[in-house]
């Protein structure tokens, strides 16, 4: 190959490289091999019976199975009994919330705390969320864990008192998994290694200086007869 090739190959094979390698390293950073992104740890403090997160609208496109499903994972660490988190379809938490006093979930700040906002007011204790059957995930105890894998549909999470008293403080952290994103970050940086060694091997053939031909010496039978 010509070393003006060698070079028009090699340089942007090194820069593709690069950027392929530097994305595959900051994606496994962030998820991991097992593709999964983890918030740190926020705490929120209400007067209120719960605090709900804003509705999760979530298309029938995505995907509910297999590695192109997530999975969110929430825990709820109370800090004064036994707390509940849940996921429920949207129009049923509303039902079973209505009349009572809530606070929305607007912002999650990182690092810090929740940032929350008075969502409606009320006088109404609500029965024990865990007696209730809509839920399609929960958890309760002093410190909660939920797994759930996201599906189509409006859901809506709350974070109670088991009991379901006023007065919700708790300290939360959540994930989001993706199985594929793993995989894909693994790829991503052994195929930018790949390219990133072959363009600089183009590069560095491609930047020597080739040999000057020595010219040949004349003949002594040429020297006599000029």
């Amino acid at each position: 190959m010509k070393r003006g090739l060698k070079l028009g190959f090699g340089i942007p094979m090194v820069l593709v490289g690069l950027f392929m390698t530097l994305g595959g390293v900051a994606l496994l950073v962030l998820v991991g091999t097992d593709g999964t992104f983890t918030l740190p740890s926020q705490t929120a403090t209400t007067s209120a019976n719960a605090l709900v997160l804003e509705t999760l609208d979530v298309g029938t496109q995505l995907p509910s199975s297999g590695n192109f499903s997530a999975t969110v994972g929430v825990t709820i660490a109370g800090r004064g009994g036994d707390v509940f988190v849940g996921i429920g379809p949207a129009t049923d938490v509303g039902r079973y919330l209505r009349g009572v006093p809530t606070d929305r979930i607007v912002q999650v700040n990182w690092p810090g705390g929740m940032k929350t906002e008075p969502d409606q007011g009320g006088h109404r204790t609500p029965a024990p969320p865990d007696d209730q059957s809509f839920w399609v995930a929960k958890a309760k105890g002093a410190t909660a864990n939920l797994t759930w894998t996201v599906a189509p549909g409006d859901w809506t999470l709350v974070i109670m008192n088991a009991n379901g008293a006023a007065h919700v403080a708790v300290t939360a952290s959540g994930s989001l998994g993706l199985p594929a994103l793993g995989p894909i970050g693994v790829i991503v940086l052994v195929v930018g290694i790949a390219i990133l060694i072959g363009g600089v091997l183009l590069t560095i053939s491609g930047a020597k200086t080739p040999k000057a031909s020595q010219a040949t010496p004349p003949r002594p039978d040429d020297v006599v007869r000029a």
